[in-house]
């Protein structure tokens, strides 16, 4: 119970004080019990096989360039085509797909963003 003859400037900071603590001790529970969830996805999660990192001795294939390309990967591409397609393909050149840059990705977001602003 709050003394009506103390000081109005103690019993305000009281209460502050109280308040923050209590603000403080909610979330360290928050974040431990996402630490906790974090914790057990990690557990639940199947591993992976790492790759491997040398490259066998039998292959004599030279890495695609522009000039070149490999007969392995053309006829790759050839069968993959036609199990798609249905249809005899032949495969007359090949272009190598890159990534978007993620400024442009950046710039959509935020055009598409500015386009949904509410008015005021």
């Amino acid at each position: 119970m709050i003394d009506p003859t103390a000081d109005p400037f103690i019993v305000g900071l009281q209460i502050t004080i109280t308040g923050v603590s209590i603000v403080f001790i909610v979330l360290a529970i928050v974040a431990m019990a996402l630490g906790a969830l974090s914790a057990s996805q990690r557990l639940f999660q199947s591993k992976t096989v790492a790759p491997p990192t040398s490259v066998p001795a039998t292959s004599t294939s030279q890495p695609a360039t522009a000039d070149h390309l490999d007969p392995q990967l053309v006829a790759v591409l050839t069968a993959a085509a036609v199990a798609t397609l249905h249809k005899p393909v032949r495969v007359l050149r090949v272009r190598y797909y890159r990534q978007p840059s993620t400024m442009w990705t950046r710039l959509g977001r935020v055009s598409i963003m500015a386009s949904h602003q509410l008015r005021r």
